[in-house]
């Protein structure tokens, strides 16, 4: 009997499974030899772990209706000048929301180079009856430059917007000309998936072609079926719930407890 960890993270509609085998319970399992990784494949591997992260974040956080936004500027800016004004208007959107009483959330990346300065965020819709995020939007950023504006789609599984944002800034964030030495900012009240983590046996080892729970299908291209860097059997996958609702981005009753705690 072989075993393994199995490790899962709830995000919103999506359920990211993890298999891998830890120091302690490697006896009896097969070991490919480590190959060593050149400079562009640990980049890459980087890059890839990175977008993983950041499409739990925003999983986890927004759902259909919510907006990916891009902000632009009519006459070229500064870099500090750019800082300056976004920051600006991240504050008179967050005292907005909180003034109607709504919490406001983000994750924001700007591009800073190859073209000009400009913004991408994804903002949280909210609807007072009076006034939309849309509108927000629009008041705040008016005197700057455009505002596009894109609902995320239905499906509440965000990857290729979290690959995306990571691809815009994955020359610039290291450079010094950069205000902000990361990826990308985001607001202090967002959720962040905690893993799940539970020992399994097996007889032979998993099954190279997981089967979806119910009510969920694997999302295409998301299966990895491979080894870690010590040689040792991996696997990865997401699924996805096939009918999402506004439940799957409520916390479980445990974590609200927690929160609440945590904020008084």
């Amino acid at each position: 009997m072989r075993k393994y960890k199995q490790i899962e993270y709830k995000a919103g509609a999506t359920l990211e499974i993890i298999k891998c085998i830890p120091y302690g319970l490697r006896k009896g399992h097969p070991r490919e030899k480590a190959e060593k990784k050149t400079k562009e494949e640990i980049r890459a591997a980087n890059v890839r772990q990175a977008a993983r992260r950041l499409a739990r974040k925003i999983n986890a956080n927004f759902k259909p209706g919510d907006y990916h936004i891009t902000l632009t500027y009519r006459e070229p800016v500064s870099n500090e000048e750019a800082e300056k004004r976004i920051q600006n208007f991240l504050d008179r959107m967050r005292d907005r929301f909180k003034r109607r009483g709504f919490s406001f959330k983000y994750i924001l990346v700007t591009e800073y180079k190859n073209k000009r300065i400009h913004h991408h965020i994804i903002i949280n819709h909210i609807n007072d009856g009076k006034r939309t995020t849309i509108d927000h939007v629009r008041e705040i950023w008016k005197g700057n430059g455009q505002q596009r504006f894109v609902p995320l789609y239905d499906s509440g599984e965000y990857q290729v917007l979290a690959e995306y944002f990571i691809k815009e800034t994955e020359k610039t964030f290291r450079s010094e000309e950069t205000p902000t030495a990361q990826r990308y900012t985001c607001s202090r009240n967002l959720i962040e998936p905690k893993p799940d983590i539970r020992n399994r046996k097996t007889k032979r080892g998993w099954e190279p072609d997981p089967k979806p729970r119910k009510g969920y299908y694997i999302l295409p291209d998301s299966l990895y079926n491979g080894f870690d860097r010590l040689g040792f059997p991996y696997q990865r996958y997401v699924m996805v719930k096939i009918n999402p609702q506004p439940s799957d981005w409520e916390l479980p009753r445990k974590e609200k407890r927690w929160k609440r705690s945590t904020s008084t």
